[in-house]
């Protein structure tokens, strides 16, 4: 066999064919877009909920968790600042949920294409509002262990990303029988065993990355500059999302011979 054909039928050129043929790249940039517009002001809301300066008190948590310098610090702040004497209405506590919801149905057909299952019924709906509900309580249970690892020995520290990989494999997996029950259950663990090892190299690479991003960002554009670098974190948190189900579920078609369906429906 000519070096051509074994590079055509090896496992990495059939991800690069399925990816392009379920138009990953497209979706996941509409994905990523209507992750920043919806679940940031959820997460805005929520906080705003329970604290009254809690456009600063986002600033401050992502402030110190990357390290920023005053003038990224000042960016962030700017950017989810918010009038001194003004209330969160429930018309935007509605809209921040209904957009949330919105995209876990994006999400949702995007995992049924990569899995080649029927998407989730309408009369299942109510499963994308139980996924906004993990996805809050993962942030929050994810930012206490990861203020818990900070200034801990190193056995503590060990202890903490073991906790925080099994919580990304819980979560994962809970999500995937939300969103996209049809799929078979060790395809499902497969992808959110995957995801919680993507998830690790995201908080790896993101701790390298965003702060000298949001640093030289922010000096050069101000808050504007700083949605930016927040835009491409939570673009490539999509291709983790989406990239360890077609890993998965490519490797199983390639390995036995069978051809996956592709369908791109929105």
């Amino acid at each position: 066999m000519a070096l051509r054909e074994r590079l055509e039928e090896s496992y990495p050129a059939a991800v690069v064919r399925r990816f392009v043929e379920l138009e990953l790249l497209d979706r996941s940039f509409g994905l990523a877009a209507q992750a920043f517009v919806a679940l940031l002001p959820l997460v805005i809301v929520v906080v705003s909920l329970f604290v009254a300066d809690s456009g600063d008190l986002i600033a401050d948590a992502i402030g110190s968790r990357f390290g920023l310098d005053v003038a990224a610090h000042e960016a962030l702040r700017a950017l989810f600042s918010h009038p001194e004497h003004s209330a969160i209405s429930w018309l935007a506590v509605f809209i921040s949920l209904l957009s949330a919801f919105s995209l876990s149905r994006r999400l949702a057909r995007v995992y049924a294409s990569v899995f080649a299952v029927t998407p989730l019924p309408r009369r299942q709906n109510w499963h994308g509002l139980v996924w906004i509900v993990v996805q809050v309580v993962l942030l929050i249970l994810a930012s206490m262990l990861r203020d818990f690892r900070q200034g801990s020995g190193l056995f503590v520290a060990v202890l903490a990303v073991i906790a925080l990989l099994v919580l990304w494999f819980v979560a994962d997996m809970i999500g995937l029988l939300l969103l996209v029950p049809a799929a078979p259950r060790s395809q499902m663990a497969a992808s959110a065993a995957l995801s919680s090892l993507g998830r690790l190299g995201l908080a790896v690479w993101s701790f390298v990355y965003m702060s000298r991003s949001l640093d030289q960002q922010a000096r050069q554009y101000g808050p504007i500059g700083v949605t930016f670098s927040l835009f491409t974190y939570i673009l490539v948190a999509v291709f983790v999302y989406v990239g360890a189900p077609l890993l998965v579920t490519t490797w199983q078609s390639w390995r036995s011979g069978r051809e996956l369906p592709v369908s791109v429906a929105e």
